[in-house]
């Protein structure tokens, strides 16, 4: 189990790593554009399309597993601490089986999807031809490695539920927790 957390947690290092590599871009590519606009008015006409339809999409689907890992997406969380630790690890393990339902699917629909307009050949229409499998990549990419996450975090759940022993923390609580309390720093 630690080390399929291990390797899984090393994987979304290296997606975040892109993600933010990505924002970074995002940034580098909007300031040369208003440069281009305004001082020389000859703005880029790719970065629109770059931005919205391939650099986005990455930023958002290659975020999403590490954002999970740490308990960064939002929760409502009203009734669990009302709940013993024990209902408390069954949401978490119902959270995770219909995280599952929805990721699965998401992951091989996206990854057919993406599959289909890389060998149709299929582009964007406009000034250039950008190839929509790139863009369409992401989603498995991201869904899948959420699945992955999911399914690690049910079997170390499960495992906890059965067992007794705690082989997984619980997630952090938003004001019940030191953990929860110092935010995501």
């Amino acid at each position: 189990m630690k080390a399929s957390l291990k390797a899984l947690t090393a994987i979304e290092k290296v997606t975040s790593a892109v993600a933010a590599a990505f924002m970074f871009a995002i940034m580098i590519i909007v300031f040369s554009d208003v440069v281009m606009r305004y001082v020389f008015n000859r703005p880029f006409s790719w970065a629109y399309d770059l931005i919205s339809l391939y650099i986005m999409a990455g930023v958002f689907f290659l975020s999403l597993s590490g954002t999970y890992a740490v308990n960064g997406h939002i929760s409502v969380d009203i009734l669990l601490p009302r709940f013993s630790a024990i209902i408390q690890r069954v949401c978490v393990i119902i959270s995770n089986l219909v995280g599952l339902a929805i990721f699965i699917p998401i992951t091989w629909l996206g990854y057919q999807r993406a599959l289909d307009n890389y060998v149709s050949g299929d582009v964007m229409a406009g000034a250039i031809p950008w190839p929509t499998w790139a863009s369409a990549a992401f989603v498995p990419i991201g869904a899948g490695i959420l699945a992955l996450r999911l399914a690690v975090h049910l079997i170390a759940n499960t495992a906890s539920l059965l067992t007794g022993e705690n082989l997984l923390p619980l997630p952090a609580i938003s004001g019940h927790s030191e953990k929860a309390a110092g935010g995501f720093e």
